[in-house]
């Protein structure tokens, strides 16, 4: 009896275990067949645009530096002492403002000493003109002299050949005769040569004249003036220095003749000169994250071995207090309009020279010819094209998609 337990224990659970088996594979073979549903072709959600064909300006984008070609070193004109510098760097001092005062007091001393020259020399020719007229006079006096002793010679030798007068008498009367035909030449000398003596006076007169008024011009120098509207780059001196004339005092550049100069790549020079040409190029310019408007210039005159462009020189068309020489600049130049160009966001291009119009829910690949960057109507960026193949009001995909080709199926999305 206990054998028979021992068997139904074992012999129990295989049997459950086969019924369950044999109704399960009842139940597989005796499902109902049900059709396989054909795979769906995955739509792409995309966005689009349309297509606009107009005259659009490319924006060139350049980047540059601040220079100014109006920089300029103040120098010492005399020898002197500091004396106080009133301005410090990064100041803006306008024309004629003192950037820097030197000790005058030498060149006020050398001033009087160069007045007192002239003055000299002025009552020096105004004795010469007495002295000349003098001569006239005393001319005259010593002719009478002579006349009268060629007489008193003329008398005494008809004397003296009648016996009535001495030999002696007669050879004083020669000798005086000849003293005052010897003072009477002196005299006219002294008069004919008046007008050298007083052309030598006048040169002198001049030369004193000259010096003081460059000694004049080295004191006006003691006190060292903007020459034009300009903002101090850099103080050299201190008060208490000794410096020499040409020794350099301070930096400082016009404020009103500010340039950033950029390299134009290659293909961007002929538009540019072409419209430099015309109405000019304008631009704008970001420095310090300050929009600073700019007007090209001119090109520079030469350029380095290898540059892949030549460099442009824009003019700041307005003061620049603010603006500091060196300073990095980012340039957006507006280069003549493209007829017949495409303006399209930049996730419209796919490999720099294709995008995909839609075409019954599918993508179509157009070839287009890039012609630079412009600006969207809501400030962004966005690419310049040309494209024969696409017209005014076709839909252009602006969102990438991965392996992006002709045919694929696309669902245009509400923007």
């Amino acid at each position: 009896m206990s054998r028979v337990r021992t068997v139904l224990r074992w012999l129990l659970p295989v049997v459950i275990l086969g019924v369950a088996a044999a109704v399960t594979a009842l139940l597989v073979a005796t499902r109902p067949e049900v059709p396989a549903e054909p795979a769906q072709e995955q739509a792409w959600p995309v966005t689009t645009v349309h297509v606009e064909v107009a005259a659009h300006r490319p924006v060139l984008r350049l980047q540059g530096f601040l220079e100014s070609p109006a920089s300029a070193t103040l120098t010492a004109a005399v020898n002197a002492d500091v004396s106080a510098v009133p301005v410090r760097e990064g100041d803006i001092a306008a024309l004629g403002d003192a950037l820097v005062h030197l000790d005058d007091e030498e060149q006020r001393l050398a001033l009087e000493e160069r007045e007192a020259d002239v003055a000299e020399l002025r009552s020096q020719r105004r004795v010469e003109e007495q002295r000349i007229e003098m001569d006239r006079q005393e001319l005259a006096w010593e002719e009478e002299l002579l006349t009268l002793f060629d007489r008193e010679v003329d008398r005494l030798e008809d004397l003296s050949r009648d016996q009535f007068a001495s030999p002696q008498d007669l050879d004083r009367a020669q000798q005086e005769r000849t003293r005052q035909r010897l003072a009477v030449a002196q005299r006219r000398f002294a008069v004919n040569t008046a007008g050298q003596r007083l052309e030598q006076l006048d040169a002198r007169l001049e030369r004193a004249r000259a010096l003081r008024d460059r000694t004049s011009l080295d004191l006006a120098r003691t006190t060292v003036r903007a020459p034009f509207d300009a903002r101090v780059a850099e103080v050299l001196v201190a008060p208490g220095d000794r410096v020499a004339p040409g020794e350099p005092l301070l930096q400082l550049y016009d404020v009103s003749a500010l340039e950033v100069r950029a390299t134009v790549p290659r293909h961007a020079l002929g538009p540019m000169r072409l419209a430099a040409a015309g109405a000019g190029v304008d631009a704008t310019a970001e420095i310090d994250g300050q929009r600073v408007p700019v007007a090209l210039s001119r090109f520079s005159g030469r350029a380095e071995p290898g540059q892949g462009g030549v460099d442009a020189l824009f003019g700041v068309t307005s003061r620049g207090d603010e603006l500091v020489l060196g300073r990095f600049a980012s340039l957006e130049v507006l280069l003549p309009p493209e007829p017949d160009s495409m303006l399209l966001p930049f996730e419209a291009l796919y490999d720099a020279g294709r995008v995909y119009r839609v075409e019954d829910g599918r993508m179509q690949a157009v070839d287009v010819q890039r012609l630079g960057q412009a600006s969207l109507p809501d400030g962004e960026r966005g690419v310049l094209v040309r494209a024969p193949g696409l017209s005014a009001g076709d839909r252009v995909v602006s969102t990438q998609i991965p392996q992006a080709m002709d045919g694929v199926r696309v669902q245009v999305m509400e923007q």
